[in-house]
Order: C-alpha cells, then structure tokens, then sequence
C-alpha cells in the first residue's frame, strides 16, 4: 500500500487509536480542528484541546472495553488532489472479537506539503 495514499492513512489512524495514543493521532490533525458528534461542532483551537478531545474519545472506547477496531466500509470521494472525504463504517470490537460498538464517522483530509494526508475534521454519524 502506497504511504501517501488515504488507505494508509486510515490504517495509521487505526492503529494509533487503538493503541490509545492520543499523540501519535493528534499528529495527524490539522490545528485547528473541527469535531462534530451529536450534531454540534466542538472546536478544537489548539494542539492541547485536540490532545484532550482524544484523550475523552479514547477513555470511553477503552471504558466499553474495546481492544480492537476493524474497518467495516471504506469510502473515498476525491474532491480535488489535495482534497478528499473519507467515511469510515467501523467496529470496536472486545478482545474475544465481540462487537461493542458499530458507528462511522467522516474525515475531511488534506494533502500534506510532505504528501501525506491530515484530518481537518471529522463528523460522527448519528444512528
């Protein structure tokens, strides 16, 4: 898999989250940054808002007792070539694979100067 393509970023983000390593996420997002969850934006001005942010978001998966998460859809529409929308249908999963939880949630993504892909927001999809 190509490293500057949006399935490695994704798979990246992946990974990071489910370590609970709310840096290495937070590293993938531009500052400032705009979370939307239960139809209100949540502005995040700040590298330490964001950190915070995650750090809430994680805490609650790892209170649910997620060990894992899989992506169950992937879909990417190409806005421009520095430019895309990736929405991602996943489960949090136990450590015996049991589903806890079944959510997606949208990425607004930009090109990198160093070619890469960076979250600029995200909005959780409401059930």
């Amino acid at each position: 898999m190509d490293e500057d393509s949006i399935e490695h970023f994704i798979d990246m983000y992946t990974k990071c989250f489910m370590e609970f390593d709310a840096d290495a996420i937070a590293a993938l997002y531009e500052v400032p940054f705009l979370a939307v969850r239960d139809g209100r934006p949540i502005h995040l001005g700040d590298h330490a808002a964001i950190l915070e942010h995650l750090e809430q978001l994680m805490d609650s998966y790892r209170k649910a007792g997620a060990a894992k998460a899989t992506i169950v859809a992937l879909n990417i529409n190409r806005i421009d070539k520095s430019s895309a929308i990736a929405t991602v249908r996943w489960h949090a999963l136990s450590d015996v694979g049991e589903i806890l939880l079944d959510f997606a949630a949208s990425y607004q993504l930009l090109r990198a100067k160093s070619g890469g892909w960076r979250a600029l927001s995200y909005t959780f999809h409401q059930g």
